[in-house]
């Protein structure tokens, strides 16, 4: 059984908004385990005026004082995450000790490392417009040679991730390609051509030529296809239609609006 921590401070109103994920804080506990547990996804801009606002609504005006203080001296962000979680004091000195050698890293990563750190964190979390965005800040950005070709295959083999899952096939199909040219790994070939079937659709051209790795593809696809048809989803959406053939109409209409609000809830995440 875990220990119990009693809240140093009280809890806020209104609650500090991880506007990337979506995520509400109402305590400072809360925050230092956010911070703690996605320390990559912590920037400057993290501690701006609404962080302010929110750590006053908590009764902890000091802290905000600090910070404003450690920020006029230049203090890097290293220095402003240890000294937000020894003030709140969530966690042990040996605790902060141990995440000191991540601490290190803070000020001296690259900024394309942090913006694929963050981009990661949002696909992991299905927040894949926001991945989106961050990715492309380093496509579009300036090549940077002191990264490895790994860093930028695995960049836009996510990035073709992302737009997969949100089921822009098209648009995945040349960042595939792309992490497949610099990073030659099987698994971003397999997922260009599985991408470049699935925005083709019935419009594919099947050729006698395939290579042995282009049948096998098509056999596992068809294969995920025929097991789709056993999802949860899918069988929900059969017993819709069962409805609508046994003229239900009202029940019919209001299944059909509950998977309707469940799809918008889902939509809005990935917009995050």
């Amino acid at each position: 059984m875990g220990k119990i921590i009693l809240c140093r401070a009280r809890e806020a109103k209104q609650p500090l908004v991880v506007k990337d994920i979506g995520l509400k804080i109402y305590t400072l506990e809360e925050l230092c385990y956010f911070i703690y547990n996605n320390i990559y996804f912590i920037s400057i801009d993290f501690f701006d005026d609404d962080f302010n606002s929110f750590v006053e609504e908590t009764g902890q005006k000091q802290l905000v004082q600090i910070i404003a203080d450690l920020k006029s001296r230049n203090a890097g962000l290293a220095q402003i995450v240890v000294s937000v979680l020894k003030y709140v004091d969530y966690y042990s000195n040996e605790e902060i000790e141990q995440l000191s050698g991540v601490l290190g890293t803070l000020d001296s990563r690259n900024v394309y490392e942090r913006l694929k750190a963050r981009a990661d964190t949002l696909l992991e979390n299905k927040c894949y417009y926001g991945a989106v965005q961050n990715y492309a800040k380093i496509i579009e950005g300036t090549y940077d040679k002191s990264l490895s070709g790994l860093f930028y295959a695995r960049v836009y083999h996510n990035m073709g991730v992302a737009h997969a899952r949100m089921f822009l096939y098209k648009q995945s199909v040349p960042y595939f390609e792309e992490a497949y040219k610099i990073g030659q790994h099987e698994e971003s070939l397999k997922c260009f051509m599985a991408a470049k079937r699935l925005a083709m659709g019935n419009n594919i051209i099947e050729s006698d030529d395939a290579s042995d790795q282009e049948a096998a593809l098509k056999s596992e696809l068809e294969k995920l296809a025929d097991n789709a048809r056993y999802s949860d989803t899918y069988r929900h959406l059969q017993q819709i239609e069962k409805l609508k053939e046994e003229a239900d109409i009202t029940e019919y209409n209001d299944a059909l609006t509950g998977l309707l609000d469940d799809w918008k809830k889902q939509y809005i995440k990935y917009k995050s």
